[in-house]
C-alpha cells in the first residue's frame, strides 16, 4: 500500500512540472544607447548678500540632446539677456513682453530652442540636426552662461579638480608601493 501511495504521489509530482510555467524569455535590449552627463549646481543666496535667491543650473549632454535649465534672481536677467544677444544675435529672436526666444528649424523641425524668462533659462539643441562645431559652440556657451548665473569659474574648478586628482594619484602610488613591500616580506616568511 505504501508503494502505491509513493508511486501515486511521485507521478502526480512528475505531472505538475510537466504542466509548470516556463520562464519567460527576457526582452531584447534596445538598439541603439544613450549616455549621458549630466552636471548640476544650486547655490543659496545672492553674492552680492542683498537678498536671498536659489540658483540652480542644470546642463544635460546625451548623444542626441543638449539641454540646459537655470533658474537664478530675477536681477541677473539682463546679464544672461546680454550674453545671450551677444552670442546668438537677433536672428530668429521673438520678444514677448520680457520674454526672449531664439528658435532655429531645420526641414520644419525645431532643432534649437532658447526661452529666457526673468530669472529662468532653457536651452535645447538638437544634437544629431546640427554640425559637431555649432554643437561644441553650444556647449562652451552653455559653461559660459553657467559661470554667469552661478558665479562660478569653470577654469578655476578645473584646475582645482586637476590638482585633486594630482594627489589621489600621489596617494595612489604611496599605497602601492607600501603594498609591494608588504607582499615581498610576507613572500620571505
Amino acid at each position: 500500500m505504501t508503494k502505491v501511495i509513493v508511486s501515486i504521489t511521485a507521478l502526480i509530482f512528475s505531472m505538475t512540472q510537466l504542466w509548470a510555467q516556463t520562464p519567460p524569455t527576457p526582452p531584447t535590449p534596445p538598439e541603439k544607447t544613450s549616455t549621458g552627463v549630466s552636471y548640476s549646481i544650486s547655490i543659496n543666496g545672492d553674492d552680492d548678500g542683498t537678498k536671498y535667491s536659489n540658483t540652480s543650473v542644470s546642463i544635460k549632454k546625451t548623444d542626441d540632446i543638449y539641454k540646459l535649465t537655470a533658474s537664478f534672481n530675477k536681477n541677473r536677467t539682463q546679464e544672461v539677456r546680454e550674453a545671450l544677444l551677444e552670442n546668438l544675435g537677433k536672428k530668429g529672436l521673438t520678444i514677448k513682453g520680457s520674454s526672449y526666444t531664439w528658435i532655429k528649424n531645420k526641414n520644419g523641425d525645431e532643432v534649437f530652442e532658447c526661452k529666457l524668462t526673468k530669472g529662468r533659462l532653457r536651452i535645447f539643441l538638437d544634437r544629431n540636426a546640427v554640425s559637431t562645431s555649432a554643437y561644441e559652440e553650444m556647449v562652451t556657451m552653455g559653461v559660459d552662461l553657467k559661470d554667469l548665473i552661478a558665479g562660478s569659474d569653470s577654469e578655476e574648478e578645473a584646475k582645482k579638480d586637476l590638482e585633486r586628482a594630482e594627489k589621489d594619484l600621489e596617494r595612489a602610488k604611496r599605497d602601492l608601493e607600501r603594498a609591494e613591500k608588504e607582499l615581498k616580506k610576507a613572500k620571505k616568511q
